[in-house]
C-alpha cells in the first residue's frame, strides 16, 4: 500500500487550482458571450422599433388598424429571422 505524501497532495492542490482556474476563465468568457448577443439582441429590437414605427408612417390609404397589423407582422417576422440568426 502507498502512502500519501505531502508532495502528492501539492501535486493535487495545484491541478484542482489549474481546473478551477481554468473553470472560471471559461465562465467568464461565456459571460462574456453572452453580454454580446444581449447586445445583438438590443440593437436588433431597436431597429425591429424603427422599422415598425416607419412601416406605420409610410402605408397610407390604409385604415389605421390595418396599417398597424401590417407593421407587426412584418415586425414579428423580422424577430424570427433574427431569432434564427443569432440563435445556434
Amino acid at each position: 500500500m502507498s502512502t500519501i505524501i505531502e508532495t502528492d497532495l501539492k501535486e493535487v492542490l495545484t491541478q484542482i487550482n489549474t481546473k478551477l482556474d481554468n473553470l472560471a476563465e471559461n465562465v467568464n468568457q461565456m459571460k462574456v458571450d453572452i453580454a454580446t448577443l444581449k447586445e445583438g439582441q438590443t440593437t436588433i429590437n431597436k431597429r425591429l422599433d424603427t422599422i415598425e414605427t416607419s412601416l406605420t408612417k409610410r402605408i397610407d390609404g390604409i385604415d389605421t388598424p390595418l396599417n398597424t397589423l401590417i407593421a407587426v407582422a412584418f415586425t414579428a417576422l423580422l424577430g424570427i429571422i433574427a431569432k434564427l440568426i443569432f440563435v445556434k
